[in-house]
């Protein structure tokens, strides 16, 4: 056996172990939180089996452990330690991450929506400091428990670190969209999210490629996808105060502008890095 048929027997087993191990992740993640879930899904605001009502907040926190059990146990499985994240950024330019992070996510969900649905262009926007810095308390509270702590050790810690050793990084990120969006699926049952299912998952596609840029250019810190994570859950708070009054388009649907305004600012980072999110070329497999 020549020297290049060995190096392709070794990624093709690498690649195999990478789709059990991300296959275990997932498992864990959506058996845990769903069986946590259950009791919310089988009660009065549900399918109506149990007649007894449940803490949707607190049931819905607990259940989004499911992605960090589900990292650190499938990293165990296949590593042999515990080590299955980086929590800080890597050197010292990417701690500019912390910030430009959540930018990004800000400006996708507040700027470029504002801009595809509002009538009378930026002028018309409240660009008072009041409205400006109205978001930064929200990111802090009880939001930051209610998901993005706990989950982004699995879907940006793990799992698009793990999918972008094998894959190019604009397709794992899309992949971790869908998967991440299918997690929250039971959840769809209680009438959660304020959007069909299709709208929410092509959301999440585009929130998970810019997330993916910025954890990328972090050194895959789960730190900067933790304030990115929590931005995009408390952007919805912020927008009123932005744009008081102003005239909003009819159509097409809030809901479909908002999945527009992500996926727009998702192309353009794939394009200008042609795939690659700032993730190092060693790091995949093209």
């Amino acid at each position: 056996m020549d020297l290049h048929a060995a190096k392709r027997i070794a990624r093709s087993d690498s690649a195999v172990q990478t789709w059990k191990t991300v296959a275990a992740f997932y498992l864990i993640a959506c058996g845990f939180s769903w069986l946590v879930w259950l009791p919310l899904i089988l009660g009065p605001d549900g399918l109506k089996v149990l007649t007894t009502s449940f803490s949707f907040p607190v049931f819905v926190c607990i259940g989004t452990l499911g992605p960090l059990l589900g990292s650190f146990v499938a990293h165990r499985w296949d590593t042999g330690n515990w080590r299955a994240v980086r929590v800080l950024p890597r050197g010292r330019l990417p701690w500019i991450w912390l910030a430009l992070g959540p930018l990004l996510v800000l400006f996708s969900r507040v700027f470029v929506f504002s801009a595809l649905s509002t009538h009378g262009g930026p002028a018309a926007w409240k660009w008072h400091i009041g409205a400006l810095s109205g978001i930064w308390i929200p990111m802090f509270n009880y939001n930051l428990l209610g998901g993005p702590l706990f989950e982004e050790f699995g879907w940006r810690g793990f799992l698009q670190s793990r999918l972008q050793c094998s894959l190019s990084p604009w397709i794992s990120a899309v992949l971790v969209g869908l998967m991440w969006a299918v997690w929250h699926l039971p959840l769809f049952i209680l009438g959660w999210g304020g959007v069909t299912f299709p709208l929410f998952l092509m959301t999440l596609v585009g929130v998970s490629v810019i997330m993916a840029f910025a954890f990328n250019g972090s050194g895959e810190s789960v730190i900067v996808a933790i304030l990115m994570h929590s931005a995009f859950n408390a952007a919805n708070r912020f927008i009123p105060a932005f744009l008081g009054n102003v005239s909003t388009r009819q159509y097409p649907s809030e809901g479909l502008l908002i999945a527009l305004s992500f996926l727009l600012v998702a192309a353009v980072l794939v394009a200008v890095t042609r795939g690659r999110l700032l993730c190092a070329p060693a790091a995949f497999n093209q």
